[in-house]
């Protein structure tokens, strides 16, 4: 009986890499990051772990109990049904499933939510609290070039211009590989770097290869805490970088390729206005000549 279990289990499990296979070679078709395709293989690593059993047998209650676990955010939840509707979509049409528990899954409300810039002055604050020169880049790149986790974890010498004085996005968001200027203090900073080499090169385990996205994300964490800096996660330094290209009179257009971002949409996310900019702008609109109290009553008695 021990052996047909563990044969079925075998089966089973043969049945997932092929669905993982199938996705990937979809994914791969449609033009999908290889950093896209590694995180839904984790996704559903992850899914998998948590109903305990074949991904190719979840059900419709697997999918909810997975997507109600309260310690995952709205956003991350929009992501992860998403990503599992197609998954199972693609099973159906393949007819590696006859149903699609993904149908009509309740669909949950990301709140809207101003964005959270930090401020100059803690910016400052943790440049100056004694971090080391590669954190003191991290903290660089991600506040002048606006540059994401991933994309600071792939910078390398090769990836500078040393003529003309740019850097190019390795590894970014949607693939994307754009040449932007580099930003007077991250060219002097720089001069300290490899020419060749990555700059966050992994450890001795791993040679030849750069940290993961998650490390750099942890060191600047770490580095906010050390600095008393509260209320800020590290990817809130591109919001500071967006909202303060704004504050000095960017364009929009400007501000939406500095983010590489492909919409000016998502720009809301990142942009705040300074209060004082709001009150500027409000100071004017045009003036309204306010009634007097004889032409109120004028006006009443007609």
């Amino acid at each position: 009986m021990g052996a047909v279990t563990a044969l079925l289990n075998a089966d089973e499990s043969l049945a997932d890499e092929d669905a993982f296979a199938l996705w990937e070679m979809h994914m791969n078709a449609a033009g999908c990051s290889p950093r896209t395709i590694r995180e839904r293989r984790i996704l559903m690593r992850s899914f998998g772990r948590f109903i305990e059993k074949p991904i190719t047998t979840a059900t419709r209650m697997d999918l909810i109990r997975f997507l109600g676990q309260p310690q995952t955010s709205p956003k991350t939840k929009q992501n992860y049904r998403s990503a599992l509707h197609t998954f199972f979509s693609l099973l159906q049409d393949e007819g590696m499933r006859a149903d699609n528990p993904s149908t009509r899954l309740p669909r949950n409300k990301v709140p809207r939510s101003e964005a959270n810039p930090f401020s100059t002055e803690q910016v400052q604050l943790l440049l100056d609290s004694g971090i080391y020169g590669k954190t003191r880049m991290m903290v660089l790149l991600a506040a002048y070039q606006g540059f994401r986790a991933v994309e600071i974890s792939a910078v390398a010498g090769r990836n500078i211009d040393w003529d003309l004085r740019r850097i190019l996005t390795v590894d970014g968001k949607g693939g994307v590989e754009v040449w932007r200027p580099l930003h007077p203090a991250i060219w002097e900073h720089a001069q300290t770097m490899p020419r060749e080499g990555f700059w966050f090169p992994s450890d001795k385990d791993h040679p030849g290869e750069h940290i993961l996205p998650s490390s750099v994300s942890n060191v600047l964490s770490k580095a906010l805490a050390r600095a008393g800096i509260t209320g800020h996660r590290p990817h809130q330094l591109r919001a500071w970088h967006a909202t303060e290209l704004v504050e000095s009179g960017a364009d929009m257009l400007t501000v939406q390729h500095s983010m590489r971002h492909a919409s000016p949409s998502t720009l809301r996310h990142y942009l705040r206005p300074s209060m004082g900019n709001i009150e500027h702008a409000i100071a004017r609109l045009p003036e309204l000549r306010m009634p007097t109290t004889s032409n109120r009553l004028a006006s009443a008695r007609a």
